[in-house]
């Protein structure tokens, strides 16, 4: 609902008591708003103003119509207000994923530092795996996400990775086991259950465009021949290493004081891990976007204090 221009200069010369003031105010010459009010009492057929020595005084059926367009302005500028408040929070709300991992060492910071510049905004975050973020990066459904580098990955897919840093694995475990407190070998390994979190599924395999590092990652792992428990959860994760003498599947070692909250320890391993990179995975076309960019900077500057753990 838009108020009437003329609406809006009937208040003003209501509200002062004077043709003259009321033109003054609204930029224009008195006689265009002279010509305006006649206008106005002609439309509705009653006299809303009333010429005295000073100015001008309502009618009756003058101060009916200033009670109401006034009323009518509060809800039209209160719309314009809701309006671009929406407007706003469509602009710069935010959809982004990450391992659990980062959640915990530094996207957590970056989005509390997102919410608290943006109270109003919707924000989204979704943890999990990385090609199950992929998915989600290519439908449209998340604006960028923090994950290891994915080797492999059809090149055609439109995305963009920026490296963040590089990091080794550990293999975590309850306290008490009995592979703890000397350095391990692989092939004692064998003798344990897995527990994958946030394993690969199948059904985003279609964005690969090389299988062969997943499937050699895999096969130095023996994974074919081992009892692997799996779970979305972290919390069951650790419920089910707790539990039993299962180890976590290669995980970062800068989750170490993480789990330690939940006694679990990482693994001597006598030979270490290789290092793999983890980055920024978004949509070229949305590279530029004010909301992805403010997001990358927060990233940012929160990986800085826990660069020297994450790496």
């Amino acid at each position: 609902m838009i108020v009437d221009k003329i609406l809006r200069q009937f208040i003003e010369v209501a509200m002062l008591g004077n043709v003259s003031h009321a033109a003054n105010k609204l930029c224009l010459s008195q006689p265009t708003l002279t010509h305006n009010m006649k206008k106005l009492e002609e439309n509705l057929g009653v006299q809303l103003l009333e010429r005295t020595s000073t100015g001008v005084n309502t009618t009756e059926f003058g101060e009916l119509l200033l009670e109401q367009a006034q009323m009518m302005q509060r809800i039209y500028d209160n719309t314009l207000i809701k309006l671009a408040s929406i407007k706003a929070r469509q602009g710069q709300s935010l959809r982004m994923g990450a391992g659990h991992a980062w959640w915990y060492m530094f996207v957590r910071d970056s989005f509390n530092a997102y919410r608290t510049l943006h109270p109003t905004v919707n924000i989204h975050i979704d943890l999990g795996n990385h090609l199950r973020l992929m998915d989600l990066l290519l439908g449209g459904d998340i604006d960028l996400f923090i994950g290891h580098e994915i080797k492999g990955l059809n090149p055609k897919a439109g995305i963009s990775f920026l490296p963040l840093f590089s990091t080794r694995d550990s293999m975590f475990v309850r306290g008490g086991h009995p592979l703890l407190g000397r350095p391990v070998e692989e092939y004692e390994l064998l003798g344990y259950p897995y527990v994958e979190l946030t394993p690969d599924e199948s059904r985003y395999q279609h964005m690969m465009d090389d299988m062969q590092h997943k499937r050699q990652a895999r096969n130095r792992l023996h994974l074919a021949e081992r009892v692997i428990w799996s779970t979305s959860s972290m919390m069951s994760a650790v419920d089910m290493i707790n539990d039993s003498d299962a180890m976590m599947l290669n995980y970062p070692s800068c989750m170490a004081g993480y789990f330690a909250r939940y006694g679990l320890e990482p693994l001597q391993l006598a030979e270490e891990s290789q290092p793999c990179t983890v980055g920024i995975y978004l949509m070229r076309e949305k590279a530029d976007a004010p909301h992805v960019v403010q997001m990358q900077e927060l990233l940012h500057q929160f990986l800085e204090p826990v660069r020297h753990l994450v790496s």
